[in-house]
C-alpha cells in the first residue's frame, strides 16, 4: 500500500467549490509550516489552487482563516467564503473526502 501524501484536517464543500485544508507527510523536520499545511480551493470544473495563507483567528463563535484570496468563517456545521463573492459551505468530515478530490489533491502534490 501507498503511503499517503497528505492528512486531511478540514473539508468544507458546496455546488461550487471545495475548501480542503491539508497536512502534508513524510516531509523533511526542517520543513517550514507553510509547506506542511495548505489550504486548497478546488472548483467545480475542477481546478486546483492553493490559497495563501494570512492569518487565523475567532470572531462571534466562527474560526476565521484569512487568506489573500479570500476569507474563510465556520463552525463545526457551516462555514462562509467570502470573495468578491459568498459562498455557503457545509462543514464535512474530513474522512468524508471523496476520492475523486484526494486524486486531485494528490496530482496537485507530486
Amino acid at each position: 500500500m501507498d503511503t499517503p501524501l497528505f492528512q486531511t484536517l478540514f473539508y468544507f464543500s458546496s455546488k461550487d467549490i471545495n475548501i480542503i485544508e491539508i497536512k502534508r507527510l513524510g516531509l523533511s523536520a526542517t520543513a517550514t509550516k507553510s509547506e506542511i499545511f495548505h489550504w486548497i480551493l478546488i472548483d467545480r470544473d475542477q481546478s486546483v489552487q492553493k490559497l495563501t495563507f494570512v492569518s487565523m483567528g475567532e470572531e462571534n463563535g466562527f474560526q476565521t482563516r484569512e487568506f489573500k484570496e479570500g476569507k474563510l468563517r465556520f463552525n463545526k456545521e457551516q462555514g462562509f467564503y467570502n470573495t468578491d463573492t459568498s459562498h455557503s459551505l457545509k462543514c464535512l468530515s474530513p474522512n468524508d473526502l471523496p476520492d475523486a478530490l484526494a486524486s486531485l489533491l494528490e496530482n496537485y502534490l507530486t
